[in-house]
């Protein structure tokens, strides 16, 4: 009976766990679940900015420089504090005048840019997002919610 207790070797126990090796398929899933998980992170909670593209031709009178943007008012995107973008470039702007499908801004435009009839594209910030908001607005305009 005392044979039994003796073959028991509570110290040395952990140190054979420690000594132990894991299977290496175990070690794969692990990396590719945190690799996943890590992706998944940073698709979901880094935002990113949405921008709508419109088209617009310059118009100069009285030195000044006119913006004409083709639109209708229903996809009127502008906000005071908005920035209007074009070839990585922000300006600043002021609405003039919004009638029949045109918005007239004034924009202090640089001068490779300031030509009399040019047609350029322009973008203007619409919303800052994440992944995550846009599956939830998928997913509530899907189910009606």
């Amino acid at each position: 009976m005392y044979e039994k207790m003796d073959n028991i070797d509570i110290y040395n126990n952990s140190a054979k766990i420690l000594e132990s090796k894991t299977p290496s398929a175990i070690i794969s899933w692990i990396t590719i679940l945190v690799i996943l998980l890590i992706m998944m992170m940073i698709l979901f909670l880094i935002p990113f900015n949405i921008y709508k593209k419109y088209t617009a031709y310059v118009n100069i009178e009285n030195d000044k420089t006119y913006l004409n943007l083709l639109l209708k008012e229903s996809d009127f995107p502008f906000n005071k504090n908005d920035k209007l973008y074009i070839k990585n470039d922000s300006y600043k702007y002021e609405i003039v005048k919004i009638s029949d499908g045109v918005v007239t801004l004034v924009v202090n435009l640089s001068e490779n840019l300031r030509v009399d009839n040019n047609i350029l594209s322009v973008n203007v910030l619409k919303e800052r997002t994440t992944v995550f908001e846009i599956i939830e607005k998928v997913i509530k305009k899907g189910f009606g919610l």
